[in-house]
This record gives C-alpha cells, structure tokens and sequence, in this order.
C-alpha cells in the first residue's frame, strides 16, 4: 500500500517539500492538485490519479504501471524515463510533456492531448490512440508497433525513423508530418491525409494507402514493395527512385507526380489518372497501366519491356528512346507521342491511334 496518505502528500505540496522515490503504490489521489510537485523516481503502481492536475510536475523515472490517469492534465510535465505500461490516458491533457524513453506499451491513449510534446526513444507498443491528438511532437526514434491511432490528428509532427509495423493509422491526419526513415510494413493508412508529407528513405512493405489523399507527398527512395494504393488521390508527389515493385495503384489519381527512375515492375494501376507524370529512366517491366490517362506523361529512357498500355490515353506522351519490346499499345490513344528512338521490336499496336505520332523511324 502507499507510504503516504492523502493529507501528508497535500501536506508536503504545500511546503514545496519532495515526493522523489515515495511510495504511493495504489493510492486515489484522483482530483488533486499536484502541480509543480517532484514525483521523480516514485512507484504509483495501480494507482487512481484520474483528473488529478500534475501540470509542471516531474515524473521522471516514475513507475505508472497500470494507472489511471483519465481526464488527468499532465501540460508540460516531466516523464523522462518513466513507466506506463498498461496506464489508461483517456482524455488526458499531455501538451508540451518532455517524456524522451517513455515507456507506454498497452497504454490508453484514446482522445489524449499529446500537442507539442517530446516523446522520442519512446516505446507505445500496442497503445490504443484513436483520435490522438499530438500536433508538432516529438516521435523520433520511437516504437508504435501495433498502436491504432484512427483519426488521429497528427499535422506536423516529427516521427524520423520510426516504427510503425501493423500499426494502425486509418483516416490520421499526417499532412506535413516527417516520417523519415520511418518503418511502416504492413501499416493500414487507409484513407488517410498525407498533403506534404514526407516519406522519404521509409519503408512501406506491404502497406495500405487505399483512399488516402495527399497532394505533395514524398515517398523519394523508399521501398513500397507491394503496396495498396487503390483510389489514392496523390497528386504532384514525388516517387523519385522510389521501389513500387508488384505495387497496386489502380484508380488512383497520380497527375504530374514525379516518378522518375522509379522501379515498378510487374506493378498494377489499370485506371489511374496519370497526367502530365514524370517516368524518366524509371523500370516498368511488366507494369500493367492500361485503360490510364497518361496524357503528356514523360517516359523518356523508360524501361517497358512487355508493359500494358492497353486503352491508354498517351496522347502528347514522351516515349523518346524507351524500350519498348512486347509492350500492349492495342487500341491505345498515341496521337501527338513522341517515339523518337524508342524500341518497339514486338510491340502490339493494333487499333492504336497514331495520328500525328513521331515513329522511330521517323526520327531523323
């Protein structure tokens, strides 16, 4: 049981006097005004400190395995280090906490207020933050594999290397975030905002951006191996020597994105709108994009060996100096493409339309 009783630790606030290292395993202290008390190093095991206010208290190293701290408002505290194992944050006040080496596994983070706070080094595995709210914190170098942070509103924060295995993010709010370097294999975004963020050097094996929108997003040099992103809106991102090998894009609007020297064999965006997209030296062996508006898209240089273009509109698309062997143009839309040294040994177009397209043997 606690060491201290309801009286003697309002008693020691009020003298400004150290609860450092106390015991206080079970105790209710739900309600109570605790700001600004030093609370470094004590075990709160267990203990009922929902609404209670610890504002500017340090928590460092503190054990609040298993507490209850519902509704608690914990603004600009210090938990460097501490333990929250199983904790239950639920409406929590959190803003501006400094909790670098947290350690929150199986915690409750639901509607909990993270906004501007530094939690990096920390481990959130398996926490449930659904409608988090964490704007501008700190993530860096921590582990959330396996959190679900549905609807969560995380604009602007920075989470560089971070990781996210099966996590959860359906419907978050990432615009403007910094994943860097970031883990996300297998991760379920669906429907997720992403405008501007940046992915740039992460991983997404196997991840699900089915619906998500984002204008600007940068997923340059990453590995999306195998990815979903059917009915994404992502337009003018930025795919730049990025691996979409085996990806799923179908329907998805990727207009003017930048997909330059991009790997995407034996990916799939039957569908997708394309327009105006860069695919310069980029690999697309196999690649099936057919019934796709690719109007204006530059391939120059592009690798297409036996790439489907079928009912496509590449109308005005640059295909100089492609290769071009077995690919399926059939009732394709090439007016105005320019093939200017491009290969075409075994190529299908049959019922394509060439008006006014420049043939490789015409490009003298």
């Amino acid at each position: 049981m606690a060491e201290f009783t309801l009286e003697e630790i309002l008693a020691k606030k009020e003298k400004g006097e150290s609860l450092a290292g106390a015991n206080l395993v079970r105790v209710s202290l739900r309600g109570t005004d605790l700001s600004g008390v030093n609370f470094s190093g004590a075990n709160f095991q267990y203990a009922d400190l929902s609404e209670a206010n610890f504002a500017n208290s340090d928590l460092s190293e503190a054990d609040l395995s298993y507490v209850n701290l519902m509704g608690s408002n914990l603004e600009n505290a210090t938990l460097v280090g501490a333990q929250l194992t199983g904790a239950d944050l639920s409406g929590a006040a959190a803003s501006g906490i400094h909790a670098k080496g947290i350690t929150m596994d199986d915690s409750k983070l639901e509607e909990c207020n993270f906004s501007s706070a530094d939690i990096s080094g920390a481990s959130l595995r398996r926490a449930r933050g659904n409608n988090l709210v964490a704007p501008g914190a700190i993530f860096d170098d921590s582990n959330l594999d396996e959190i679900l942070l549905t609807n969560a509103n995380l604009r602007g924060t920075s989470m560089v290397k971070v990781s996210f295995v099966n996590a959860s993010l359906q419907k978050a709010d990432l615009s403007g975030a910094d994943l860097k370097g970031a883990n996300l294999t297998r991760a379920d975004l669906h429907g997720a905002s992403l405008f501007s963020t940046g992915f740039i050097e992460t991983v997404l094996l196997k991840a699900k951006l089915e619906e998500v929108k984002g204008d600007g997003a940068d997923f340059s040099l990453s590995n999306l191996t195998g990815i979903v992103m059917s009915g994404a809106q992502l337009r003018r991102a930025f795919f730049r020597s990025t691996e979409l090998i085996q990806a799923e894009m179908g329907s998805g609007d990727f207009s003017d994105c930048d997909m330059n020297y991009a790997k995407m064999t034996y990916s799939s965006a039957v569908g997708a709108k394309m327009t105006k997209a860069s695919f310069v030296g980029a690999t697309l062996t196999e690649a099936k994009i057919s019934k796709c508006q690719l109007d204006g898209a530059n391939f120059t240089n592009a690798r297409m060996e036996g790439c489907n273009l079928a009912g496509s509109d590449l109308s005005g698309a640059s295909l100089k100096n492609a290769d071009l062997t077995r690919a399926d143009f059939s009732s394709a839309n090439l007016s105005r493409a320019d093939m200017t040294g491009a290969k075409i040994i075994g190529a299908d177009l049959a019922d394509a339309n060439l008006e006014g397209t420049v043939h490789p043997d015409k490009s003298d």
